[in-house]
């Protein structure tokens, strides 16, 4: 996938126009203010196969665009986090490969509604652009409600298990719809996640043999003084061996007793 995608970039990438978020961020915008002034036009842009069976074929493309929220305070912040996600991760990949992954989660999604006779919006295509930048730049720290910082790989744990929990709770067939955003993520990043396994194995398997090597390694031996029980344990201790006629064998002294014993 990867080597598909680097000759995909090093072919088209100079022809294809970048600033596809900007296009995103406007449209989803513009829908959220049309959906305030006259409620209930989202519903025109999202994916029903039976709509576009009759006639209807721009809810191939315009449920791409749906705000990602009601809230106008909600809608600001989602719009423009995915402004960030999106320039950064257009930036790091190129605008090949970041198109191909819209182009790609938009075919899976309305492969699988029209498969299932399901409607579509692009929500659970936004999860996993959350999941893609959070795998990459997993330390970056945001301010959850402005006051506290928490790094992202811990929200897109939770954005991983709210997943979960919709394939679970979901009705019918509606549940398989978010392994499809899954699904697109696993295509983009498996090479990246098997890096990461690797890398995580390596470090427990050298920490476990350091751990081995600490607990095989011989204590050191701890010299105490015969006579008044100081140990060199205590940096200022100096501590010798006597073997005089006196003694009869090794015996340890500090040093002011080694000369007086």
């Amino acid at each position: 996938m990867e080597r598909w995608l680097a000759a995909l970039e090093r072919r088209f990438g100079r022809y294809l126009p970048g600033n596809l978020t900007y296009w995103l961020v406007g449209l989803m915008g513009a829908t959220f203010v049309m959906e305030m002034v006259a409620p209930g036009f989202s519903d025109v842009l999202m994916l029903y196969p039976e709509m576009v069976m009759r006639g209807q074929v721009w809810r191939l493309f315009t449920y791409l665009v749906l705000p990602p929220s009601s809230s106008p305070i909600f809608v600001i912040f989602a719009l423009w986090w995915l402004y960030r996600m999106g320039t950064t991760l257009e930036a790091q990949w190129g605008p090949a490969k970041y198109v191909a992954w819209w182009v790609v989660g938009m075919l899976c999604t309305t492969a699988f509604s029209f498969g299932f006779h399901l409607p579509a919006t692009n929500g659970y295509l936004l999860m996993a652009l959350f999941l893609a930048y959070a795998t990459l730049y997993p330390e970056e720290r945001i301010l959850v409600f402005f006051i506290i910082p928490v790094a992202i790989k811990w929200l897109a744990l939770l954005d991983a298990i709210g997943l979960l929990y919709l394939v679970g709770t979901l009705p019918g067939l509606q549940r398989l719809m978010p392994l499809v955003a899954v699904g697109n993520y696993l295509l983009f990043f498996t090479p990246t996640l098997a890096g990461l396994l690797r890398g995580f194995v390596r470090r427990g398997a050298r920490t476990g043999a350091g751990q081995r090597f600490r607990a095989a390694a011989p204590g050191r031996h701890v010299r105490r003084c015969a006579t008044c029980g100081v140990t060199d344990e205590d940096p200022s201790v100096d501590i010798r061996v006597c073997s005089c006629a006196k003694c009869g064998k090794p015996t340890e002294f500090c040093l002011p007793h080694a000369r007086n014993h």
